[in-house]
């Protein structure tokens, strides 16, 4: 990653540093005979240009390699300089102290959301989860892309395929991984080695080849999008359905209405267990309207009935203003906490 080349560069010029002094100490000790106390202060002293004398008399060879030693010297000091330079003049230390920032910000997430790739797609999804305030980090190797990240925003400049990335991103604490890679052998990679470091981990994939879905199925995704599929049914529905498009939308990604369909589930200790929808009074309490259930590890039930009881870790579909929902969310949380995703 780019801080590390930042710390190589000035690893190598501390060692140059000391190479070309112990150089010029066994060069004084082997040309001179001198003690190493006496060769390893006269390389110093020439290396670091201060202007104290000779300690002893030099021989021709020896003024012949003080010459060399200071060529070299000057060299070294010439690539110090610039290293040091370019951490300032280029904000390259302002990016090694941000890029520290942000390890220290990666390692307090949890329960957060890894997006992989910060393209077209990644970038969606980043404004997604940008909405509806869920913390996330974003993995992509181009650095050119995350510019346009806001800086506020966990970032990390890699390739998401590799281990070492996944789990500098928290991936052993993440709830979710988002992998938008344009390569779907890369996707199949991303999902396979975050399946393996996190078994319980939800993850959506994207592929551009509908032949790709059941490998990536196979490789641990819960879910895989074909955005080709996606936008194609859109195309047709905007013209089949407009104003349910239009609903949608508004609902989904409308800035003027703030109306959100969201999910909550219900905890197996809250005091809304056993009682009916109708019983529970959610639309008058909270004002969130439920258009769906999903019964723990069943399928979504459209519009269920009022007289329906509630059960363990279903999960509502509500519609309804951001406050009435954060209601919501207090309200199932009594003597438990709320579980969203």
């Amino acid at each position: 990653m780019h801080t590390k080349r930042i710390f190589d560069r000035v690893a190598i010029a501390f060692i140059a540093i000391i190479v070309v002094t112990g150089f010029g100490t066994l060069g004084y000790i082997w040309i001179e005979g001198w003690s190493v106390l006496e060769a390893l202060y006269m390389t110093v002293i020439t290396l670091s240009t201060v202007g104290f004398g000779e300690i002893h008399h030099l021989s021709p060879t020896g003024r012949l390699f003080t010459v060399f030693l200071i060529t070299i010297g000057f060299g070294v000091a010439g690539y110090f300089a610039g290293t040091f330079a370019s951490f300032i003049v280029e904000g390259e230390l302002k990016m090694v102290l941000r890029g520290q920032q942000m390890d220290r910000l990666i390692a307090k997430l949890n329960h957060h959301i890894i997006v992989c790739g910060y393209g077209r797609t990644g970038g969606e999804a980043v404004e997604e989860l940008l909405r509806v305030r869920v913390d996330f980090v974003v993995i992509e190797q181009d650095a050119e892309k995350m510019e346009h990240l806001p800086e506020s925003i966990p970032r990390i400049i890699g390739n998401a395929t590799e281990d070492k990335v996944l789990v500098h991103a928290g991936i052993e604490r993440a709830k979710g991984l988002i992998t938008t890679l344009h390569n779907d052998a890369d996707n199949v990679f991303v999902t396979l080695t975050a399946r393996g470091l996190n078994p319980d981990l939800k993850i959506v994939s994207r592929a551009a080849e509908e032949s790709s879905e059941p490998k990536l199925i196979r490789a641990g995704a819960d879910k895989v999008i074909l955005p080709a599929s996606i936008g194609g049914r859109r195309m047709a529905s905007v013209l089949l359905r407009p104003d349910v498009v239009d609903f949608l939308d508004v609902i989904m990604h409308g800035e003027d209405i703030a109306l959100r369909i969201e999910q909550v589930t219900i905890p197996a200790d809250s005091t809304m267990i056993g009682k009916s929808i109708i019983e529970c009074r959610i639309r008058e309490q909270t004002g969130a309207m439920i258009i769906g259930i999903r019964p723990h590890g069943e399928r979504v039930q459209i519009s269920p009935p009022v007289m329906r009881p509630l059960k363990p870790l279903d999960t509502l579909i509500v519609l309804g203003q951001e406050d009435t929902i954060d209601r919501l969310k207090q309200l199932v949380a009594v003597n438990g906490i709320p579980i969203i995703f």
